[in-house]
């Protein structure tokens, strides 16, 4: 982690001083590594209890075949040799733990730049600021209480947790990062729109890899976006996961008087390029029959594929954070502005306009870059 490269990365990801990034965001963009691998069940005898079976069954054969004047000494000394085979050639496969890890750790990559970072260049680079959500009275971070609601704010201007309500929002952001929602608001999207920003935390605790149950998340997510007047659009952001691709149709089913466009990170971008992927530490689909219900779900309820869905319920999943800020800053303006213009999809509705079942991707019309509804292509990231 050398500070030369940091500052590279910090240009980068600021866009030469642009934009305003999140700690974590930079971590993900400055890692030099990630792996993440299912865990593994042993198969096979273990060679020491193969070795102390055969040795012992083909010594006794042997002996038979010596002393034995009945049986005609090729047949015990064949078996011996049979059973010393089958321990040679068996083969076995140790069981190895489910591993999930980015380099550096989120922790070393905090401490090297509130430490050593700050005290050496008296603050964190210009552009980068700390995401990470302070802790209340009672020990919870603002994270774990559940939805948080942030108004609209210029950059710099009351972003992080103070900004002012608005009075009459266009539109409503729900997003599931509490990285990129810090970013939104640090780079005053929201605001550009008259939008309000809700923050809807998939994963709550210090453990980046435990993740809620979609239900849970899906609650929470129409209690943060009853709060304003019905009708208003709502943009989602989440993570290419289990909770994030079953957010958006489970909203649009509770909620159908509302426009939901689904900006977030899609599962078939991740899975074919160098993306970040993690693994749930306790995979949310569970195994067996569990993790086959999860991708018999994610198929019929969030339309994905055969591969996505069983992907996805193995517990990969790739954060929202990791994509280049450019690029998220260009899909969350995009899919604002689409939200804004979209049509009422209760009139469609009854109107027999198939429309207003994927917003981004209507029958007859080329594919729009940016936010897409459809389950095959969406937004890459680095």
């Amino acid at each position: 982690m050398h500070d030369l490269r940091l500052r590279r990365c910090v240009g980068r990801a600021t866009d030469g001083g642009r934009l305003t990034v999140a700690l974590t965001q930079l971590w993900y963009l400055s890692r030099t590594g990630n792996s993440a691998r299912p865990a593994v069940a042993r198969r096979g005898v273990p060679p020491g209890i193969r070795w102390l079976v055969a040795l012992p069954t083909a010594a006794a054969l042997v002996a038979c075949a010596v002393l034995v004047r009945a049986v005609p000494a090729y047949v015990p000394l064949a078996a011996a040799l049979g059973v010393l085979v089958a321990a040679a050639v068996m083969r076995h496969r140790p069981a190895r733990a489910a591993v999930s890890e980015v380099q550096p750790s989120e922790d070393t990559f905090r401490r090297l730049m509130t430490g050593h970072w700050t005290r050496t260049y008296g603050g964190l680079p210009e552009g980068v600021v700390d995401d990470r959500p302070a802790q209340d009275t009672d020990g919870r971070s603002t994270t774990e209480r559940g939805a948080v609601t942030h108004g609209t704010s210029t950059r710099g201007s009351a972003a992080r947790g103070g900004a002012a309500t608005v009075s009459r929002p266009r539109a409503v952001v729900l997003c599931t990062d509490r990285a990129v929602s810090v970013f939104l608001q640090e780079n005053g999207i929201p605001g550009r729109f008259r939008a309000v920003l809700v923050h809807v935390p998939e994963r709550t605790g210090s453990s980046r890899y435990g993740a809620r149950p979609h239900r849970e998340v899906v609650k929470e997510a129409l209690r943060g976006i009853d709060g304003f007047r019905a009708g208003l659009p709502v943009v989602v952001l989440h993570h290419a996961g289990v909770q994030g691709s079953l957010l958006v149709p489970l909203l649009r089913a509770a909620r159908p008087d509302r426009v939901v466009v689904d900006a977030g990170l899609p599962v078939a971008a991740v899975r074919h390029n160098r993306a970040v992927r993690l693994l749930n530490a306790a995979p949310s689909a569970g195994a067996g029959a569990g993790a086959a219900a999860a991708a018999e779900e994610l198929r019929t309820v969030a339309g994905l594929s055969e591969e996505d869905a069983a992907w996805l319920a193995e517990g990969f999943w790739s954060p929202l954070a990791a994509v280049p800020p450019r690029l998220l800053e260009t899909v969350a303006v995009r899919a604002l502005e689409h939200a804004l213009t979209a049509p009422d999809p209760a009139a469609t509705h009854r109107s027999g306009d198939a429309r207003n079942q994927g917003f981004l991707t209507w029958p007859g019309q080329a594919p729009a870059p940016g936010p897409d509804t459809s389950r095959t292509e969406g937004t890459n990231t680095a």
